[in-house]
């Protein structure tokens, strides 16, 4: 038996292939099997992956027709012999010391799984993504000595990035629930599984570390304009799963948050008048008042019984900007600046 094992699923990767093997390959912690399945690609992924097989035992490459990133992730989980697994994207890549770092946490916690954080990569271009800063939340503790449930996170279980290569996990707590798969729609099949492991875990760790870099892409099938309309289905998923499990009155609103920020999200990715239909009609059932902390900003900013849709999606984009600047505002930073500002402005 291997302590990691990594789950690669590859469709049509050619380009950051490579880069993403060396990185794990590379890893200072190397008790790691790499099962790589490629999803039926047209490209020359496949000649790569027999390519580093033939010289790394520990890179195991299966082929099947083409199923998608959800059904891939599936099949590989009743394959993997390791007592923990990751799951990787194949254009992505990891810091040299990511696994030791991740597995020295989850060991010495015995945590069901370990957060670490992420690096964004557009081009040249990298920045640090703000994404689970844990860090912040639980001011100066020993992160390696430190595990919370869902109850200590709760705003990170709807609205935070769902990713599951944010997280390693313990293959004893994957194979405990037969819910711990990847619902097997077009995109958007992390979200379901990120909230049930959430909701399931006793135990979580995080490694205050940003250690995977995530590589852009305005073409991934999240973006696609074909795909926006899954959305809906992977909403009803999860408010199904919340109600079904008792987790709804709990997270009520959380959940009109995520639909909320999603659902106007995704109208900038698609121009499919079914999707703006069924956006108007969910957007309309969402009391979004109750979302607003600061009842300053009056609800008639967000204009949802608007017949036109775009206005639909520029005030609710008006009401998140003025929540935003209502929390910067009443920032502890802020206040201490505010005798710069005023000396700069004086010199204008």
């Amino acid at each position: 038996m291997v302590e990691i094992s990594v789950i690669l699923p590859v469709y049509n990767s050619e380009e950051y292939l490579r880069e993403c093997l060396e990185s794990l390959l590379n890893q200072t912690f190397k008790d790691i099997e790499i099962l790589c399945i490629d999803d039926g690609s047209s490209d020359s992924s496949l000649d790569i992956l027999k390519e580093y097989e033939s010289v790394d035992s520990r890179i195991i490459v299966i082929s099947h027709e083409n199923m998608g990133v959800a059904g891939t992730r599936n099949n590989a989980l009743k394959l993997i012999k390791g007592n923990y697994v990751y799951f990787m994207d194949s254009d992505d890549y990891l810091d040299k010391n990511a696994f030791k770092k991740l597995h020295d946490n989850i060991t010495s916690n015995s945590s069901d799984f370990c957060i670490m954080k992420a690096i964004f990569v557009n081009g040249s271009e990298e920045y640090k993504f703000p994404a689970f800063e844990l860090e912040k939340e639980f001011g100066k503790v020993n992160f390696n000595r430190f595990t919370f449930t869902y109850k200590d996170v709760k705003s990170h279980v709807l609205n935070d990035l769902f990713a599951p290569w944010l997280k390693l996990y313990s293959a004893d707590f994957l194979k405990s629930s037969d819910e711990f798969t990847f619902p097997e729609i077009k995109s958007y099949s992390d979200a379901p599984f990120h909230v049930k492991t959430m909701l399931k875990a006793s135990g979580i760790s995080f490694v205050p570390e940003y250690l995977y870099y995530y590589r852009e892409n305005d073409d991934s099938l999240v973006h696609s304009s074909s795909n926006t309309i899954n959305f809906f289905k992977l909403s009803d998923i999860i408010e199904g799963y919340l109600k079904d499990n008792g987790f709804f009155d709990e997270f009520k609103d959380e959940f009109n948050a995520f639909k909320v920020v999603k659902l106007v999200y995704y109208m900038g990715f698609t121009d499919s008048e079914e999707y703006y239909s069924k956006a108007k009609d969910e957007l309309s059932k969402i009391e979004i008042s109750s979302l607003i902390a600061d009842k300053d900003i009056d609800r008639r900013d967000i204009v949802l019984d608007s017949d036109n849709l775009k206005e639909c999606k520029l005030a609710l984009e008006l009401y998140d900007c003025k929540r935003r600047v209502k929390s910067m505002q009443e920032s502890k930073s802020w206040k201490v600046t505010k005798p710069l500002r005023k000396f700069t402005s004086s010199l204008k």
